[in-house]
């Protein structure tokens, strides 16, 4: 399980780094949709609501696996809405860039959300087992 969940951790620290979107008007890398992407709620654009839920997750493994192992699915949920993105509002005059083609940063942050949650599936496993 540790070791699944880390493998996330630095698969998500590495999208920071990397392209998530290539659109009309520049590449838009993890690290910017990381501090602005919260703003997505007021366009109904709730994927960046996956990594605070991620977060959570990580919080209580521990003590609670049932409810981080429910969050991160809800977290893997919610970024599945991401597909459906094709345009970004600057917040200038209403304006908007159009995404061209997601970025491997993109695919890695996916990556990681599925490589915790599995990790996480295997922890609530063998809590059984003890």
């Amino acid at each position: 399980m540790n070791l699944l969940i880390f493998l996330g951790l630095l698969c998500f620290s590495i999208s920071l780094f990397l392209p998530i979107f290539f659109t009309s008007a520049e590449d838009i890398y993890g690290f910017w949709v990381l501090v602005t992407g919260w703003m997505g709620l007021v366009f109904l654009q709730v994927a960046w609501y996956a990594n605070p839920l991620n977060l959570l997750a990580l919080l209580l493994v521990n003590d609670h696996p049932r409810v981080a192992l429910l969050l991160s699915l809800l977290a893997i949920t919610l970024a599945s809405c991401s597909f459906i993105f094709y345009e970004i509002p600057t917040g200038v005059n209403y304006e908007k860039v159009f995404i061209q083609e997601f970025g491997s940063g993109f695919y890695l942050w996916f990556v990681a959300l599925i490589l915790i949650l599995i990790g996480m599936l295997f922890g609530f496993i063998e809590s059984f087992k003890n």
